[in-house]
């Protein structure tokens, strides 16, 4: 096992057996995603890595099925032990992974913060999706999620001397694997580099304290601080989504 495949299965544990703070995470992405359900394309949904799994079960719902790729064993082991034929696992790296077949939509919800290299990741997918000669309406899709350097909270840590910058690592972001903390202008530029479009875009969940800090919070205030994101400009959620599509030129590039 290289050292990169080791470290994501160090990472799957905090999955598979999660503290308190990864629980309340587990609340907040769950609620993410069901603001972003309108957005998927079906039927054939990959999700890229299987994280929490809150993906998994809504696309079995939907269309009957899903497919997830992903380095973690541990991960695939579970998640085909919890839903047997109804989900296709494929072990793989992202960069090293070759579908099958084409999809509607691809799931990459926190995976662009992960990677060494997420432009050459966004291109390599844009060879995965379903593309249309005479109605780019029926392209496939990417929904993309990270977190958000501008956030609220971390606004809140610069301003108690927790953190020097927005863009400072925190011990968070260290514990998950993180290795960038986007704002919306480089998220922006990154898919607009990879050779997309974007067709959609939103903050999700005003976030005011760390996860650790928030084990208290009722299901109710969580959902609440979910739901006024509706309302508030992206540059202050904790997290950034897109639904973006392969520009028409995609290919000449």
């Amino acid at each position: 096992m290289n050292e990169y495949v080791q470290k994501l299965e160090e990472i799957a544990d905090k999955h598979i057996c999660p503290s308190e703070a990864h629980l309340v995470d587990s609340k907040i992405l769950t609620l993410d995603m069901l603001k972003l359900i309108p957005y998927i394309i079906g039927p054939k949904v990959l999700e890229l890595g299987y994280g929490d799994g809150m993906w998994t079960p809504k696309m079995i719902e939907l269309f009957g099925e899903s497919h997830v790729v992903d380095a973690s064993e541990k991960l695939l082991n579970q998640v085909k032990g919890m839903y047997g034929n109804k989900v296709n696992v494929y072990p793989s790296l992202f960069e090293q992974f070759t579908p099958p077949f084409l999809f509607n939509t691809i799931i990459a919800t926190h995976v662009l913060e992960h990677v060494d290299d997420p432009v050459a990741v966004l291109r390599r997918c844009a060879t995965w999706l379903v593309k249309s000669n005479h109605d780019p309406v029926k392209n496939g899709v990417i929904v993309i999620v990270v977190p958000n350097a501008t956030s609220l909270h971390r606004q809140l840590a610069v301003r108690m001397g927790i953190q020097q910058t927005l863009y400072d690592f925190s011990p968070r972001d260290y514990e998950v694997g993180h290795q960038r903390v986007y704002d919306l202008p480089q998220l922006r530029a990154d898919v607009e580099m990879a050779g997309y479009e974007i067709i959609y875009e939103r903050g999700l969940f005003l976030k005011i304290l760390p996860n650790g800090m928030m084990t208290h919070f009722s299901d109710d205030l969580i959902k609440a601080l979910v739901d006024i994101s509706d309302d508030l400009p992206t540059e202050y959620m904790a997290n950034i989504a897109l639904v973006i599509r392969p520009s028409p030129n995609f290919c000449t590039r």
